[in-house]
């Protein structure tokens, strides 16, 4: 890993992994492993180190937030991850969980539709080396239409409702995890089995509305609010 970190915050980490994530049930070795080696205050560099490992959501740019680590650890959780699978995360935010699936997969693909979250996500992952990531500042949705296929894809911002056509992208017997709903959100499993979508509703959470639109509609929204 190319940076270096004090003590202090590597005890940080594993409190955070012991006291938020293993006394509320998240046992895989891997995805504990996974939780030790990333360092989350490198990812909110505007909060104080001792902050960044509280297990709630945090305040980053463009108005998103990085999801609170037990969150996090429970969707990547269901969504099964394997060291030979091929990764599409849809809106990366910060890059954390980006950097956590780099850990668990053969490669991820990170959708951000938020240039300024990109490049701060960017800087981060090329500090640490991480080179089984792919960074890009697009729509989702335009970059399906490529007619590449996944064996996983994770949302980590809230439709109302998941499109059917990103299915498409997913491989069979691949699966979807993903936040859906407006006032009530619940993450949900979906499953790709014989060409159908077998669908399960888990917990109730709280994430940030899926942006919809070009990156060019988004940029000029942003620089608009910037000027009011």
């Amino acid at each position: 890993m190319g940076i270096t970190e004090n003590e202090d915050t590597q005890d940080l980490r594993q409190e955070m992994v012991s006291n938020q994530l293993m006394r509320r049930g998240i046992v895989d070795p891997a995805i504990l492993d996974a939780f030790k080696e990333i360092p989350r205050h490198l990812f909110v560099p505007h909060i104080n180190p001792g902050d960044a490992y509280v297990d709630q959501p945090l305040p980053i740019k463009s108005g998103q937030t990085i999801s609170q680590p037990y969150v996090v650890a429970l969707m990547l959780g269901y969504l099964g991850l394997h060291q030979n699978y091929r990764v599409l995360e849809i809106g990366s935010g910060s890059g954390y969980a980006t950097a956590i699936m780099s850990k668990l997969c053969q490669h991820v693909t990170a959708m951000e539709v938020y240039g300024e979250l990109l490049e701060d996500s960017r800087t981060v992952i090329n500090q640490m080396e991480l080179l089984n990531i792919d960074l890009m500042h697009g729509s989702a949705w335009e970059h399906l239409k490529e007619g590449i296929v996944y064996d996983r894809i994770i949302l980590w911002a809230s439709p109302p409702r998941i499109p059917e056509h990103i299915f498409e992208s997913l491989k069979e017997g691949g699966i979807l995890v993903a936040p859906e709903g407006k006032a009530d959100q619940y993450v949900w499993i979906c499953t790709k089995k014989d060409g159908h979508i077998l669908r399960k509703r888990k917990d109730p959470v709280r994430f940030v509305p899926l942006v919809h639109g070009s990156v060019h509609e988004i940029d000029r929204n942003m620089q608009g609010k910037r000027g009011n």
